[in-house]
């Protein structure tokens, strides 16, 4: 069965300012999402996909016949594969049909989506490999058919976006996630002016193509974006970009607020994203604002131009502290920590952490515990480590993870443990000393 199909406008039923595809286009485009194409099929393909895009159109497909609305398939972008797919539109609520399980697109619905707990992280964090880029140029090619075994995107697992793992890098490198011990006497410098100097003195150190250090097309501010001058810079310098690079440049923004493709910025301003911005964790609204927010300025379509592409949200401790966060719980715990220098500092103890970003390889294996204790008592000079975990969630599954790490962390080093009721009226301070034995 080769259904009838059309190009329609996009965001509607597919009834109205229909196009056909020509018979030798969908022919083809039929047999390489079925994998019975050749080369030629797939050029076809990928040219009509492209275009679709594009112009702002989906494909209606008549495989359910005249009497009822089309079933749509929107022609879609997948940066991290680097391939351009089909993506069926299907939707109860808003009247889209499945396509007729003769047609090529039908495809069975996948299990409910295994919602996310909202302290969810993914189990392993590697640092990015390569340059410090996030768009490459469009290749010409299209996905076909998934396998039936295959898992279809709402029944995978965290996924990390790329410019997540590029943004921890940079934190990393900046030492964004670092708070040293509060020596006495001296107080404790943090701004967001700060934390922004430190962001972009390590973009020096990377580059987003051979010898084009990221400094050179990072922006801080809103204002160089929507006055056009981040543009007029990426197109001079992509006269002379290494081949086989894309030319990007990146905004990295603090953030109140994120919603569907807007980023809005203190004092209401707003940056809107091509795409989705992408977090961690279905519940990441929950966690709330403060958002430090990285977003990669290329050209995707010609027609258009350059444009804010993508962008990913990541939490925050606070706005004089750049340190990530994945969940309420934590963030209560950093903030906790930074008022608890001051008061330890009285007591000549000096405390400071690190949030880890990445695993790190131990004699117990590849861990990633949240943060790594640093305290030293001023008046002895000891100095001790420790790790420090968040428990948080009351379902077996994510409590039976966390206390698996933490046994596994045990191994190597002493471990303090912090609930929701330690983080109350005062009594992080009590847990900190007290498993750690300190009078």
């Amino acid at each position: 069965m080769i259904p009838l199909m059309w190009l329609v406008p996009r965001d509607t039923r597919g009834l109205t300012s229909r196009t056909g595809v020509p018979d030798v286009v969908r022919r083809a485009l039929v047999r390489w999402y079925s994998g019975d194409g050749e080369d030629s099929d797939h050029r076809a393909s990928v040219i009509m996909v492209v275009k679709a895009r594009d112009h702002h159109q989906w494909i209606a497909c008549d495989c359910l016949g005249d009497a009822a609305d089309p079933p749509l398939l929107s022609p879609a972008y997948l940066s991290e594969a680097e391939t351009y797919y089909l993506r069926r539109l299907t939707s109860i609520r808003q009247r889209r049909p499945e396509h007729h399980v003769d047609c090529p697109f039908f495809r069975e619905q996948a299990p409910p989506r295994i919602r996310e707990k909202a302290t969810a992280t993914p189990r392993t964090i590697n640092e990015p490999d390569g340059l410090f880029s996030a768009h490459r140029l469009a290749p010409e090619k299209l996905a076909q058919l998934p396998e039936d075994d295959e898992p279809d995107d709402r029944t995978r697992g965290v996924a990390i976006p790329r410019l997540a793992r590029l943004l921890w890098q940079l934190m990393e490198m900046a030492r964004v996630n670092v708070v040293e011990p509060l020596g006495r006497g001296e107080p404790r410098e943090a701004s967001m002016a700060l934390e922004f100097g430190r962001l972009r003195s390590a973009a020096e150190r990377v580059e987003i193509a051979p010898g084009i250090p990221l400094a050179r097309h990072l922006y801080t501010h809103i204002d160089p974006y929507e006055r056009g001058i981040v543009f007029a810079k990426l197109r001079e310098a992509a006269r002379h970009w290494p081949a086989e690079h894309a030319p990007q440049a990146f905004l990295l923004l603090y953030a109140v607020d994120i919603s569907g493709t807007t980023v809005t910025l203190a004092g209401g301003r707003e940056l809107i994203v091509k795409n989705r911005v992408r977090h961690i964790g279905v519940h990441q609204r929950r966690i709330g604002p403060p958002f430090l927010v990285l977003a990669v300025i290329g050209e995707h379509n010609p027609r258009e131009g350059y444009a804010a592409l993508r962008a990913y949200a990541q939490p925050v401790a606070r706005p004089s502290n750049f340190i990530a966060v994945h969940n309420a719980a934590e963030r209560e715990t950093i903030v906790g920590l930074l008022d608890l220098q001051y008061r330890l500092r009285r007591r000549g103890i000096g405390i400071g952490f690190k949030r880890l970003l990445f695993d790190v390889a131990t004699s117990a294996g590849e861990v990633r515990p949240d943060l790594l204790l640093d305290l030293r008592d001023f008046t002895t000079g000891e100095v001790m480590e420790a790790a420090l975990e968040v428990v948080t969630g009351h379902d077996a599954d994510t409590l039976g993870l966390k206390m698996r790490q933490v046994e596994k962390l045990r191994e190597i080093a002493p471990v303090v443990t912090i609930h929701a009721e330690d983080l109350e009226d005062g009594a992080l301070e009590a847990a900190v000393l007290d498993q750690l034995h300190i009078g």
